[in-house]
């Protein structure tokens, strides 16, 4: 459920005049987790820290590689790197620790949303080789690799279907 800034201004103002964490949140009909960290998000980072956000919000690998070598240089837990740099989900660095321990920098750049479009840019162009450019000759080299790569199985596939056939065919003359 998405609360909206008035709504956490009113559960913030309550707690700040003296009333404990579950106090406020009973009052309200919310978890007392979200009391602290809606606090803790205004106190580190004002109002904006706490205003819902209008839309998914994008990071650059860069500054996806700050907050983690922040969080270990400073031994701060994700929670706390979250409020440093006003992340909505603590999980969010989890994630982006886990993509870069298995691909390094690789693993933070953001990946393109949905399908690719099939032959957007078609793989082999009639141009003369020495005519393309190092781009088109990269896409048609990784194009015929996959293409290769393709016969190869379904070649292998063939022979082991003759195979089994031939077995079978061999069991049941006995």
């Amino acid at each position: 459920m998405r609360y909206d800034l008035d709504f956490k201004m009113q559960v913030i103002a309550y707690y700040r005049q003296g009333h404990s964490s579950h106090a406020t949140a009973k009052n309200f009909n919310v978890n007392p987790e979200f009391v602290l960290k809606w606090v803790k998000q205004y106190q580190s980072g004002g109002i904006n820290a706490i205003k819902p956000k209008t839309s998914k919000a994008k990071y650059s690998s860069e500054f996806k590689l700050n907050v983690l070598t922040t969080m270990l240089k400073e031994d701060l837990s994700q929670s706390e790197v979250a409020l440093k740099f006003n992340i909505s989900s603590p999980a969010l660095i989890s994630h982006w620790h886990k993509a870069y321990r298995l691909h390094g920098m690789s693993g933070l750049i953001s990946k393109p949303k949905g399908r690719a479009t099939m032959m957007s840019k078609p793989f082999i162009t009639d141009k003369p080789d020495d005519e393309k450019s190092l781009a088109e000759l990269k896409r048609e080299l990784e194009y015929l690799r996959a293409e290769n790569a393709y016969l190869k199985k379904l070649d292998a596939l063939l022979k082991q279907k003759k195979k089994q056939a031939l077995k079978k065919q061999g069991s049941s003359k006995d």
